[in-house]
């Protein structure tokens, strides 16, 4: 059975002029109520606000704090030497309790503004071969970051 819709006393059966014709009469709808309220509007008072029909917040939910100085100062502390880098990790130690209020203050500007230097979206990555000898390429390698 073809839907079919009914305008100016003639059958139409197509369905784009269908969802056409049902777009054009609600969107009259709103035309015309606006054209038949008064100059002064639609009292707003009495209307409940938009946050009235939100859920309430639910305090499990994700939500990052600023990271302080301290908290950099300890992820300094469990770096490891043996980590590639481009400074080495004994200088960057040796300056934490310089560098790590800089550091925060970056990282929490990034976070409040979603914007990331791009040096901060790179890795390096260094393939190391597994033990074990295998002929399938995916599987012999381990990437570390």
């Amino acid at each position: 059975i073809k839907p079919s819709f009914k305008l100016d006393d003639r059958k139409i059966t197509e369905r784009r002029l269908i969802a056409n014709e049902f777009n054009k009469y609600f969107v009259s709808i709103a035309i015309k109520l606006n054209d038949s309220c008064s100059d002064d509007g639609i009292p707003v008072e009495g209307l409940p606000s938009f946050s009235d029909f939100l859920p309430k917040a639910c305090p499990t939910s994700i939500y990052l704090s600023d990271c302080s100085q301290f908290e950099i100062m300890d992820i300094i502390k469990e770096l490891k030497s043996g980590k590639s880098s481009d400074i080495p990790i004994n200088v960057i130690k040796k300056s934490s309790t310089i560098i790590s209020p800089y550091l925060a203050n970056l990282f929490n500007n990034c976070m409040k503004d979603g914007l990331f230097p791009d040096e901060l979206k790179l890795g390096k990555v260094t393939p190391i071969y597994k033990k074990e000898k295998s002929t399938d390429c995916d599987s012999a390698l381990i990437p570390l970051l």
